[in-house]
């Protein structure tokens, strides 16, 4: 009966560790596709500073030829803009970041975990060899 108990307990232990094993797998491919959207998030704040450059040089070449600007960069539709693309891209970063954060807390939470069972599945294993063997020397002296 005790050799039962042991390998039921050991194989809970088998089986959390797989979902353990799961898990990690799954947050860290959520790592992956984060740092592919911060690498999409950084591409869409230089086609935004490329488009506002264009759109503003047009303005400036139209609008503000005999002003006091020197070149488009001084005009307030570009400040603003800039203002703002730079703003949303350090708040998205931000998310991306603490979002990245927590993935990694997960993981390695996830991994002390692992390493717990893992140690109680060797513990289990060299019981249930420990309980083998005393069987077999029992029924021996019989």
């Amino acid at each position: 009966m005790a050799t039962a108990s042991l390998n039921e307990t050991l194989l809970s232990y088998i089986y959390r560790r797989n979902q353990i094993n799961t898990q990690i797998t799954q947050h860290q491919n959520s790592k992956t596709l984060a740092a592919a959207e911060s690498a999409d998030l950084a591409d869409w704040k230089n086609a935004k500073y490329q488009a506002l450059r264009t759109q503003c040089k047009n303005l400036f070449s139209t609008t503000y030829v005999n002003s006091s600007y020197v070149d488009y960069t001084q005009i307030p539709e570009y400040k603003e803009e800039v203002e703002y693309i730079d703003s949303y891209y350090e708040a998205e970063e931000e998310d991306m970041t603490n979002w990245e954060n927590a993935l990694e807390n997960q993981i390695t939470t996830l991994s002390v975990e692992l390493s717990e069972i893992d140690s109680y599945t060797e513990s289990f294993k060299s019981m249930l060899s420990e309980n083998a063997k005393n069987d077999y020397n029992y029924a021996e002296g019989l």
